[in-house]
């Protein structure tokens, strides 16, 4: 008769316990981003990209693999909030009433409020102030210069470049006509810091040259939870 039992780690697994909660959490959201960004034709994988670049700039810009890992986490379920806007307001071909852009307005802040179940606070304020200006004139809070938090700088940048590079409604510019637009909103949409590693992000890109242990961002949280450490 057998009686006694390995000592359970209770600690670890509840940490572990944890961790797998919240990789489920964030699978199910990106799901959902992924099904919001399908909704219009021309936003099909408009959040992978961000992620993408997300990464890239952090890089470029000397960010640690894990902050980066952590803004391209955020990156990918950045317009969450979007499942709020009604499909004749998100596909609306052309202008916006003044209440329907009130309306795509909300998405930053009815984002924030879902991804914070799975992301930390300061992932959840990158994904809150994705649209805010460098100049104050952006929302949902106006923010301006050094209050927007660094990493939603950087996914503003992201997010705007891949709106450029890829929408019909944005004329799809090329590469140079994209980078040209940056640099004339260098200090006013967007932050100088970031506009200015924008090049070196775009190589990196074009090169798949993520930062060291950042491989593809489908794969960080299991591999985080296959080595049994917390996400």
């Amino acid at each position: 008769m057998i009686d006694w039992f390995p000592r359970i780690d209770e600690h670890q697994s509840d940490v572990n316990g944890r961790a797998m909660l919240r990789w489920r959490t964030l699978v199910g959201l990106r799901h959902l981003a992924r099904s919001v960004d399908a909704r219009d034709p021309s936003t099909t994988g408009h959040s992978e990209r961000v992620a993408r670049l997300v990464v890239a700039l952090a890089d470029a810009l000397g960010w640690a693999a894990r902050d980066a890992e952590r803004l391209a986490e955020a990156a990918l379920v950045h317009d969450v909030g979007k499942v709020c806007v009604p499909d004749d307001v998100l596909c609306k071909a052309g202008a916006l009433t003044p209440d329907e852009y009130a309306l795509v307005r909300l998405h930053a802040t009815v984002g924030a409020s879902v991804v914070a179940v799975a992301l930390d606070a300061e992932q959840t304020s990158w994904v809150q102030h994705h649209h805010e200006r460098w100049d104050g004139g952006g929302y949902p809070y106006g923010l301006a210069g050094r209050d927007i938090p660094a990493g939603a700088a950087i996914l503003a940048l992201a997010d705007a470049w891949d709106a450029m590079t890829t929408r019909p409604e944005s004329g799809g510019l090329s590469r140079v006509e994209a980078l040209e637009e940056c640099y004339a909103e260098q200090g006013a949409q967007f932050a100088p810091w970031a506009v200015v590693a924008l090049p070196a992000a775009l190589s990196r890109v074009e090169r798949r040259a993520w930062p060291r242990s950042v491989s593809t961002p489908e794969s960080w949280a299991p591999l985080r939870l296959r080595a049994g450490g917390a996400a």
